[in-house]
């Protein structure tokens, strides 16, 4: 098995685990009714081709790159799923009040926030540490 072959199932493994979670979150804390937000075909479309561009980050040779990949995917397949099995409605069951009010959201939300975050430092860190491979500027 290629090392490309073992980030992909990395990928797919976490990414799975990731949407799992979401799922049970969702199963053991139902969201109220007012806390159910609306999909678009349009999403549902644009969110394919993130999963899509996740799989082709696979082809990176950074561990960390493939982390968080995988947790953005997770989150992505996450929410298509809930939209999928409830008439493109995703539910947010995870409440925060504060003061002046508060919000709603999910598990599969805070994946995506936590999958971009770690892509954005992985594929930082791997700029850096490859910038004598980058054209000098003239």
């Amino acid at each position: 098995m290629t090392r490309q072959t073992e980030r992909l199932l990395s990928l797919v493994l976490v990414a799975l685990l990731v949407a799992c979670a979401d799922g049970w979150v969702k199963a053991v804390d139902p969201a109220p009714s007012w806390a159910f937000h609306q999909r678009s075909l349009i999403w549902v479309v644009l969110s394919v081709l993130v999963l899509l561009g996740t799989i082709a980050l696979s082809r990176v040779p950074s561990d960390g790159v493939t982390l968080g990949a995988g947790v953005l995917a997770g989150g992505v397949l996450g929410n298509l799923i809930s939209a999928g099995t409830d008439h493109l409605a995703v539910p947010d069951p995870l409440l925060v009040s504060t003061h002046a009010g508060g919000f709603a959201f999910n598990l599969a939300d805070l994946s995506i926030l936590t999958g971009n975050l770690l892509l954005i430092v992985a594929l930082s860190h791997l700029v850096i540490r490859n910038r004598h491979r980058l054209p000098l500027r003239r």
